[in-house]
């Protein structure tokens, strides 16, 4: 009787006996019932959203933030490249006018330069990890990629 009461409870009209509810573990929902049950739920739901939208849009700024944070080590890394392979080149070319300086003075005049080029970049690049609006960083990061020439062909 159980199977049979649950294979054929919906049914309109009616096709199940109205003291049906009264058994044990039964209930008995009639199409309006079930319909304020859906509208509940529905507007339980709805209810939802802007936490929801909250979410999504808290998660969306965590992911550019990320994003401009990446993009920023980018550029850093492609400037750093490029004042290495440039410090590298004009070494080479004042060492070679100075060839009474030891192997040793040549080490110690790459250090220096390098140390300088590295105190150089450290100040604008915590300034370009600092600026907090996501936009203007990513100006920011555009300008200097224009400024140092970075990721393209020597003109």
């Amino acid at each position: 009787m159980i199977v049979q009461l649950a294979e054929n409870a919906l049914g309109e009209p009616r096709n199940v006996a109205s003291d049906a509810g009264d058994l044990y573990n039964t209930y008995l929902y009639n199409v309006d019932d079930l319909t304020e049950i859906v509208e509940q739920n529905k507007k339980a739901r709805q209810a939802e959203i802007p936490r929801v939208e909250s979410i999504i849009e808290e998660q969306i700024q965590k992911f550019l933030h990320w994003q401009a944070g990446a993009t920023t080590g980018a550029v850093l890394g492609e400037l750093r490249a490029k004042l290495a392979a440039e410090q590298d080149a004009f070494l080479k070319e004042r060492l070679a006018t100075m060839p009474h300086l030891s192997e040793q003075d040549r080490a110690q005049v790459a250090n220096i330069l390098k140390d300088f080029t590295d105190r150089v970049v450290l100040d604008p690049a915590e300034k370009l990890r600092g600026v907090p609006e996501l936009r203007r960083k990513l100006q920011n990061l555009d300008a200097l990629r224009d400024l140092f020439h970075l990721n393209r062909e020597k003109p």
